[in-house]
Order: C-alpha cells, then structure tokens, then sequence
C-alpha cells in the first residue's frame, strides 16, 4: 500500500508539474485577454498548488516510511550503503520544497490576489509573476527528475 501511495504522490507531483507547464501553460495563450489569461491562471493555480504540493508531502512522507523498514532490514549497513545517495536525496527534496514554497506562497499567492482584484497589481505586474512561476516549476520538475533517479539508484543498491 505505502508503495502505491508514494506513486500517486509521484504522479500527483511529477505529472502534475509536467501537464501545468507543457500544456496548461501554452494552452493560456490562446486567449486573446492578457487580463482574461491572468485570471484564469491565478484561479487555476489555487487549486494546482494545493494538489501540486500535496502530491510532494505524500511522496516525502511515504518514503521515509519505507526508509524506516529498510533501516532494520540492513542494520549496520544502513549507512554504509545508502548514506552518500541518502544525502543527496535530502538535498534535493530539501531544494523541492524550498523552490514549491516560493512558488505556490509567495508567487501564486500574489498573482492570484492581483488577478481578482485583491491586492493591487497591474498586468505587466501580473505576467511577470507567471514567468516567474513557469521558471519556478521548470527548476522543480528538474529536481523532482533527479530525486527520483537518486531513488531509483536506492533502489538498485538495496
């Protein structure tokens, strides 16, 4: 069960940063209402980033689960085995939920507000902030990229 809830939180967060950026993204370009486009991104993202950082917890949180069971499973080789790749998975999940902060609470947050009029915010203002969430997501999907990788290289050693 822990490993198919660890795929969905892949899927949710893997897929979902895939489909937001190659197609929701292109996708807004068709409307012709730069305004029209900024609404509808800034009601989307609330609620892509809720699942978007879901999808990440899940996954964190069901493979230090399966962590727990490997470190009994080998004992004293636990870290002699896995201690440099575990490192470097942390890094980078460390480096996930940083870039996804600042992306759904800090860049999301205020384009939204700005979209629907809560806070101030002119259109020049408002797209500056979507780029910034495109890069924002394009580094993610990077990481997420490489911390399954390294995941899979764990895999490989157990």
């Amino acid at each position: 069960m822990l490993t198919y809830l660890h795929l969905l939180g892949v899927v949710l967060s893997l897929g979902g940063a895939v489909a937001f950026l190659f197609v929701f993204y292109p996708a807004l370009k068709f409307l012709d209402d730069p305004a029209a486009r900024m609404k509808l991104l800034g009601n989307s993202l609330r609620y892509y980033h809720p699942l978007f950082l879901f999808g990440i917890c899940l996954s964190f949180m069901t493979g230090a689960f399966r962590l727990t069971g490997l470190k009994v499973q080998l004992a004293g080789g636990y870290y002699d085995r896995l201690g440099t790749l575990l490192l470097w998975k942390f890094g980078l999940t460390l480096a996930i939920f940083l870039v996804a902060g600042m992306q759904c609470f800090g860049q999301g947050l205020k384009l939204t507000r700005m979209a629907n009029g809560v806070i101030e915010g002119d259109l020049a203002r408002q797209e500056y902030y979507a780029r910034k969430i495109w890069r924002s997501q394009l580094v993610n999907l990077v990481l997420l990229a490489v911390t399954i990788w390294v995941g899979l290289k764990i895999r490989g050693v157990v």
